[in-house]
């Protein structure tokens, strides 16, 4: 799967069925169901857990960039595993 961002290019996995669920796991956790909050800290585990399942090796692709610009990035990777697979045209 291909992320186009301001910053580049990537070549990310494709997420399974299985990961999408896990993922999902997360981002439930990551909000307070009561208030709507979102709890930064549990965030911060949703984008490691897409960092290290987009990324053979995150430290190859990501390490010369600023955290701020990473965090730009896996969030631009979270909204595209959060649009699902692509419909392929017959």
């Amino acid at each position: 799967m291909t992320v186009k961002t301001d910053h580049g290019t990537f070549e990310c996995r494709e997420l399974t069925f299985a990961d999408r669920r896990k993922l999902h796991r997360l981002e439930v956790s990551a909000v307070d169901l009561k208030t709507g909050e979102m709890n930064s800290e549990k965030f911060f585990d949703v984008l490691e857990f897409v960092m290290h399942f987009a990324f053979k090796n995150p430290d190859k692709e990501l390490a010369s960039m600023d955290d701020n610009i990473i965090d730009e990035v896996l969030i631009a990777i979270y909204n595209k595993y959060k649009k699902g697979p692509s419909k392929k045209k017959s």
